[in-house]
């Protein structure tokens, strides 16, 4: 296993795998039916289509014979296996946990057990596992040990007591295209490139941070020199720049970034432990509250990348703000932007283009592509917020 990126290292195919935990935090692991094999999570390829969550949520699902909801699935982190013994290529491994709540369940799938990590060696494991249960569960245990509600639920809380913001709803015209993805997947470049070949496009850049004083000090390079206590003031001013880029859209515009970009920072920032579970509820609530007021956009696109080429990219281009950043956090990230766009699907045209192994030309042309169709489409669904106005009226 690696724990960290060599340069030529480029996975044939991705697996996503499920830490299960019972209400006695023992974990379900495969039973080896032979001395020579090693007890690993539940784990399945990620098919085309679809995504390492909705593997790893189909995996803990036949392994504990019981539904397993995508969506409450909690990223754990993402690792890099090499070639096995068997002739098996490289391959990336994504890593969800699943918390069982209380209730009736089957017992296990065939060949899988419910063990105490404490009475397992690690010469009883398979190395991803081990790195999974050694490493990257006490961190987040101690996140879910917070008195306050995780990402998912206090998510649903805020819109509980939000929903439905009739009064916010404005009638304007959106953004054509929002584009969305991690650091170094190529959104201002590509954007950049269309713009030329499409002047009568409005192109809303991103915009950069807000400085104070002399040089570039703001609450974002003030989180990424390590100041803890400016990790909620860098996403709230975030959110409010956001706010910012979607006022300044009209119906041709292409938006580079727009608020969902801050709620995917935000979600990995919460899940990284930089936030803690009361701040990530007080940004959730303003963001939920921001985005009801917002008309979204006539279609989505969510640029994406394997994590090796991110960082590829990043070390290529060498920008100060990018120097402290490494591929778990990287990955985390891609994690959360994948999430975003997955909540996103719900009400707009979302399409997922994948960078990694295309040049820039020929991601242009999938994206225009996808301005051609969203030119043609129909007006995007209408939200619970202007439903609910129009029956006010």
């Amino acid at each position: 296993m690696l724990t960290h990126l060599p340069p030529g290292h480029r996975p044939t195919h991705r697996r996503a795998a499920c830490l299960i935990l019972d209400g006695r935090d023992r974990v379900l692991l495969t039973g080896p039916p032979t001395a020579a094999e090693r007890a690993r999570l539940p784990w399945a390829v990620v098919a085309p289509g679809s995504t390492a969550r909705q593997a790893a949520a189909a995996a803990a699902g036949r392994a504990c014979r019981h539904h397993v909801p995508a969506a409450r699935l909690d990223y754990l982190t993402e690792l890099y296996l090499p070639a096995g013994p068997r002739g098996d290529g490289p391959y990336d491994l994504r890593v969800f946990t699943w918390r069982r709540g209380a209730g009736t369940y089957r017992e296990p799938g065939p060949h899988m057990r419910w063990r105490a990590p404490a009475s397992l060696t690690d010469d009883e494991l398979e190395a991803a596992t081990a790195h999974c249960l050694r490493k990257e569960l006490p961190r987040l245990t101690g996140l879910a040990a917070e008195e306050a509600m995780p990402v998912a639920e206090a998510e649903r809380a805020a819109r509980r007591l939000i929903d439905p913001v009739p009064a916010l709803w404005r009638e304007s015209p959106p953004a054509s295209i929002v584009v969305l993805g991690p650091p170094a997947v190529g959104k201002s470049t590509l954007l950049k490139r269309h713009a030329a070949r499409a002047p009568q496009t409005e192109h809303v850049r991103d915009i950069v941070p807000v400085s104070r004083g002399r040089g570039r000090d703001n609450y974002l390079t003030r989180y990424l020199r390590g100041d803890s206590g400016s990790a909620l003031l860098c996403q709230m001013e975030t959110l409010l720049l956001r706010v910012l880029q979607n006022l300044r859209t009209g119906s041709g515009s292409v938006l580079d970034q727009d608020v969902h970009s801050s709620l995917a920072y935000a979600k990995a920032m919460r899940l990284s432990g930089a936030l803690s579970a009361q701040q990530y509820e007080t940004y959730y609530r303003y963001h939920h509250l921001i985005t009801s007021a917002l008309p979204p956009p006539a279609a989505v696109v969510h640029l994406t990348a394997r994590t090796d080429v991110l960082m590829r990219r990043m070390r290529r281009r060498n920008r100060v703000l990018e120097r402290s950043f490494t591929s778990s956090y990287v990955s985390l990230v891609s994690q959360c932007f994948e999430d975003v766009a997955a909540e996103l699907s719900s009400r707009v045209p979302v399409h997922h283009l994948d960078a990694s192994e295309m040049s820039p030309d020929h991601v242009l042309e999938r994206f225009r592509e996808v301005v051609t169709d969203a030119a043609s489409a129909p007006a995007p669904k209408r939200s619970s917020h202007d439903v609910a106005e129009a029956r006010l009226a």
